[in-house]
């Protein structure tokens, strides 16, 4: 994607990259977890975790899901811009786009699963 001077989306994109990693970050504390259990957990390296947590990398939908799987949370609970289940408000919509992935791919999973 090209990115138009003076868009904002490099400071939006940033923006919603630190708020992803601030909070896989708050949900790994709450899980007493340190980033090497983490990332054995859900099958990342260290490394990945704290690029994630810094916000110098977004994590994947399908990376979102197993972070998210092993902290024992819901992959929006990781997501900002999201108001409920399904809905985006105020992201660009590539970022929208992404969001709405790993909505659908958590639910999946949870049917999968016999969640729902």
């Amino acid at each position: 994607m090209a990115v138009i001077a003076g868009s904002g989306v490099d400071d939006v994109e940033r923006d919603f990259n630190a708020e992803i990693g601030r909070r896989v970050r708050v949900a790994r504390a709450r899980a007493k977890l340190t980033q090497e259990l983490l990332a054995r957990k859900a099958g990342l390296t260290r490394g990945s975790i704290t690029n994630i947590e810094s916000g110098a990398q977004a994590p994947p939908p399908y990376r979102l899901v197993r972070l998210a799987s092993a902290l024992g949370v819901e992959p929006a609970d990781l997501l900002p811009g999201l108001q409920e289940p399904g809905q985006v408000n105020g992201l660009p919509d590539y970022l929208a786009d992404a969001v709405a992935s790993v909505a659908s791919e958590a639910f999946e999973r949870r049917v999968r699963d016999g969640q729902v």
